[in-house]
């Protein structure tokens, strides 16, 4: 967590929704703009259930990140949960936010 920066402000939030790429996932939406900086932020809004669900949700969300943390690019990343996220299991998620960095070409090209 201490690689990635948070989001400051909404009009950070709005730059990224509107000039960044975005992917479609099982239980998720990515967006993805590069950047030289790392900025990273997760958002359940309250169509995913309540307080509780909506935080389940986050957590799973950071867990999935950051197990790709050394594998992707520097950019700035938003993470969207949806509501059916987390009946989802957590290798299908893993396997969707994989394919989903490959089809935003975020993954860093190893020799």
């Amino acid at each position: 967590m201490k690689d990635f920066l948070k989001f400051r402000d909404s009009k950070e939030f709005s730059f990224v929704y509107k000039m960044g790429k975005k992917w479609y996932c099982d239980g998720f939406i990515i967006f993805y703009l590069e950047d030289t900086e790392k900025k990273m932020a997760v958002v359940a809004s309250k169509k995913v259930g309540k307080a509780v669900k909506r935080n389940r949700a986050k957590r799973i969300l950071r867990a999935l990140f950051f197990r790709f943390k050394d594998e992707i690019k520097e950019g700035k990343y938003i993470l969207i949960a949806k509501s059916e996220l987390t009946e989802i299991s957590f290798f299908n998620l893993e396997k969707g936010l994989k394919r989903g960095f490959k089809k935003l070409e975020c993954l860093k090209e190893f020799v």
